[in-house]
């Protein structure tokens, strides 16, 4: 095909990842994240789309998205017109297609749904032409997985760049190839490659590019504020503010001014005026964390500003219109507090125009090594410590343990374990005590009973006590490498307590007790 042409650039082995770009945030009434290694990793990710065709008769527009793809190690084909273009994306193993709006005759939107009808394991994307507000609308109509406004900027380009290729890690993850070994797609900071999971991740890219109010629900540490913020950077106002307030945090009197602002004057301490949240948001996305925290009256001033898109600041006489996208989220159960008094229907109804539930980590335990992977490496660089492999019983005992604290309780023990950790392994003894603590032990073996039920009891006892000391201080060496010293910090006894222990039950000559 004569107007195709091929640009190849030579890919060093050691390309870096690609810089993060993060929006504009802020953050009220909680912790921000740590997102450097998560765009770190969505840098990574976007690698997988290795070649890209452009079909737009705008010579400058080809021109700047090849300089930014091929910066990120990515071919670039490029068309100037539709015609063959269906039939060649196959031939030349294409795997995103940016589609100009403004072909001849219309011809964009037909390219776009010609390929999803040809095509439609193929991402592809809409270049929009300039001030296009219902540009997000348009691509997802016509099938397109993203847009990309024109003019083309270089940041923008690159970071829709690794949308897409996050995006296809998840398309990977959700078609199993047999035989092939399956991907660990992370999703926007989040990671899981449980059919669930990838549930939440594709529900997240459908309804992140609407501006649907979202309610996220799940057990506190279940990763909601990560879910709000993938759903305003799969939006089209990711360019825009993300505004966090956690409901839970501030004093029932101080959260509606936080919220709406206040005038010079309407309490004590109010000495000038200030803009609220919602004002704060305009444009972009406002992130109401456990907003079954907050009282009536600020319920109904939500309530109005999600009907009517006015806010009133605290003392004030005029309403500001703000557009402002809300995602709620709440451990509580609103429909148990709506029958209660406690929380109004209608805000509750006008809140979960989409509800999305999110797992709590014992339902999704095939994804504990994955997690517990990435925070060892989040934590060994973040701390300048080597990197650490887990050890099988550790393991083993992460993947038995329950997690009343989810996700955000694994990163917090696998903090303390891999500072703790004095070996080339995390083992059962760096992590707390109160995870060996809480999985229930076998009862006694009923043969040992039988047999010592013709004993006097206080020498059947005895027998007893020999006996279970014996194997549980064997399990606990075998955990622990034959360390004592590490042994003894598991069983939160005292180095030669554990020593007396060991000779006085004849374990002392045993080859796997030797300390090293």
């Amino acid at each position: 095909m004569s107007h195709v042409a091929l640009y190849r650039n030579e890919i060093a082995a050691s390309h870096a990842l690609a810089r993060a770009i993060p929006g504009p945030s802020r953050h009220v009434g909680g912790r921000d994240h740590d997102t450097s290694p998560a765009a770190a990793t969505a840098a990574a990710a976007s690698r997988r789309i290795l070649r890209i065709l452009v079909v737009s008769p705008d010579s400058a527009a080809q021109d700047a998205l090849r300089t930014a793809f091929e910066g990120e190690g990515t071919e670039v084909l490029r068309a100037s017109g539709a015609p063959g273009v269906v039939d060649m994306v196959a031939r030349a193993q294409v795997d995103l297609v940016v589609c100009d709006q403004q072909l001849a005759d219309n011809g964009g939107f037909a390219l776009l749904d010609a390929m999803h009808d040809r095509h439609p394991e193929v991402l592809t994307a809409l270049l929009a032409v300039p001030g296009l507000s219902s540009a997000p609308q348009q691509a997802s109509e016509h099938g397109a997985s993203d847009y990309l406004a024109r003019p083309v900027d270089a940041h923008e380009a690159v970071a829709f760049l690794r949308r897409l290729g996050t995006m296809a890690l998840v398309r990977e993850a959700a078609v199993p190839v047999p035989g092939a070994p399956q991907a660990a797609p992370m999703f926007r900071g989040m990671y899981g490659t449980t059919p669930i999971m990838r549930d939440v991740f594709r529900l997240i890219s459908r309804v992140g590019r609407t501006d649907v109010t979202v309610l996220v629900t799940g057990e506190s540490g279940t990763g909601k504020e990560l879910v709000a913020r993938a759903l305003h950077d799969e939006s089209g106002r990711r360019n825009k503010p993300f505004v966090a307030l956690n409901c839970s945090a501030l004093p029932s009197e101080l959260v509606e001014s936080e919220l709406f602002g206040h005038t010079r004057g309407a309490f004590t301490g109010a000495v000038k005026d200030r803009g609220g949240l919602f004002e704060a948001a305009h444009g972009g996305t406002l992130f109401l964390d456990e907003i079954g925290d907050l009282g009536p009256l600020a319920q109904a001033k939500v309530l109005r500003a999600l009907e009517n898109g006015e806010v009133m600041r605290v003392g004030g006489t005029r309403s500001t219109h703000v557009d402002v996208r809300v995602v709620a989220a709440t451990n509580r159960p609103l429909d148990d507090m709506v029958v209660d008094g406690r929380f109004r229907e209608d805000l509750l109804y006008r809140l979960k125009v989409i509800s999305l539930a999110l797992p709590p980590l014992r339902d999704r335990k095939d994804d504990i090594p994955l997690l517990a992977n990435h925070f060892l490496h989040v934590f060994a660089a973040r701390h300048h410590l080597p990197a650490r492999a887990i050890g099988e019983d550790a393991r083993d005992l992460l993947m038995s343990y329950d997690w009343p604290g989810n996700v955000r309780e694994l990163r917090n023990v696998i903090e303390g374990a891999i500072v703790m950790c004095d070996g080339a392994e995390i083992a059962v003894c760096d992590l707390p005590a109160s995870l060996a603590n809480s999985i229930p032990r076998p009862l006694m073996p009923l043969t040992l009973l039988e047999q010592s039920a013709e004993l006097p009891f206080v020498e059947a006892r005895e027998r007893a006590l020999r006996e279970f000391d014996r194997a549980f201080l064997t399990a606990a060496l075998a955990r622990n490498g034959g360390n004592i010293a590490r042994t003894a910090r598991a069983l939160g006894l005292h180095r030669q307590s554990l020593q007396k222990l060991l000779a006085r039950r004849d374990l002392r000559n045993g080859e796997v007790h030797r300390e090293r």
